[in-house]
C-alpha cells in the first residue's frame, strides 16, 4: 500500500516538475514536454493526486501522522526527482523496476 502511495506521490511531482518554467525543455521527456504546453492542467493532476494521497495516508496512520508523513513524501520525491531528473537517472523504466520490487518486497517479507 506505501509503495503505491509513494509511486503515485512520485508521479504527482513528476506532474509538476513538468508543468515548471525553470526546467529546462531539453531535461524533460516527450510526455513532460506535452504536459509543459498545459501546466494547468499538469499542476491539477498533481493536486489532485497529492490529495487522494494525502486522504489514504491519513487514514492508514490518522489525520495528525498520515499528514506528517505525507510532507515527508512530499520532501523526499521532490528531492528525488530534482536530483535524478536531470542527470537522466529517472525513467520510467527504472521507476516501474524499483515499484515492482517494492511491490514484491512489500508484499512477500512484511
Amino acid at each position: 500500500m506505501y509503495t503505491t502511495l509513494f509511486i503515485l506521490i512520485v508521479i504527482g511531482t513528476l506532474l509538476f516538475y513538468a508543468a515548471s518554467d525553470k526546467v529546462k525543455p531539453e531535461n524533460k521527456p516527450a510526455w513532460a514536454q506535452r504536459f509543459a504546453q498545459k501546466p494547468v492542467l499538469a499542476r491539477s493532476l498533481g493536486t489532485v493526486i497529492f490529495l487522494i494521497c494525502w486522504i489514504a495516508v491519513g487514514y492508514l496512520q490518522g489525520p495528525g501522522s498520515g499528514s506528517f508523513a505525507m510532507l515527508g513524501y512530499l520532501m523526499t520525491s521532490y528531492c528525488l526527482v530534482v536530483l535524478l531528473k536531470p542527470l537522466r537517472y529517472f525513467n520510467a523504466t527504472r521507476l516501474a523496476i524499483v515499484a515492482l520490487t517494492a511491490i514484491l518486497l512489500e508484499i512477500f517479507v512484511f
